[in-house]
């Protein structure tokens, strides 16, 4: 079983099961820390934002929140729940720093997903064990460097 426990009550369920096992005082109980997303995630995710904003014409926090966190990967990120005070609908976006290993591989490969099926073309990287990070092909590290030289020239107009 899998438990978040940066969501409360996902806390309280593993409090639970920890002293239900505890009380049976049998068993092995394997506890797996499955720890937040690499530097290296977190650099090509920024990577692929940035090539996103460059080939829409968007800035690169547009990109991340809503082509990103919103369209790609509503389920990895964002909760809606009704505001006490005014009733209203509001929506919290989960930040990427919560994200493990496995959940940020899965958003990565659910934007390059979706700006595929958009008409937009993302670099695949191959990030390595020891963290090195390096492009699939040649055709996808010169798309990275094109997109580079964009942002740099647009930049210029800022």
């Amino acid at each position: 079983m899998n438990y978040d426990l940066s969501i409360q009550e996902e806390r309280r369920s593993f409090i639970r099961r920890a002293n239900s096992l505890l009380k049976k005082q049998r068993g092995n109980v394997c506890l797996k820390d499955e720890s937040n997303r690499t530097l290296n995630q977190n650099s090509y995710i920024h990577i692929l934002c940035r090539i996103m904003a460059v080939q829409t014409g968007v800035t690169e926090a547009y990109a991340k929140q809503v082509y990103f966190k919103e369209l790609a990967n509503p389920l990895l990120f964002v909760t809606v729940s009704k505001d006490k005070v005014t009733g209203q609908t509001v929506r919290y976006y989960r930040s990427t720093r919560d994200l493990t290993i496995p959940e940020m591989r899965r958003a990565i490969a659910g934007f390059r997903q979706w700006a595929s099926e958009n008409g937009y073309y993302l670099p695949e990287a191959v990030i390595a064990d020891d963290g090195s990070m390096s492009f699939a092909s040649e055709h996808d590290k010169e798309a990275y460097h094109q997109a580079l030289i964009q942002t740099s020239k647009m930049e210029q107009y800022i």
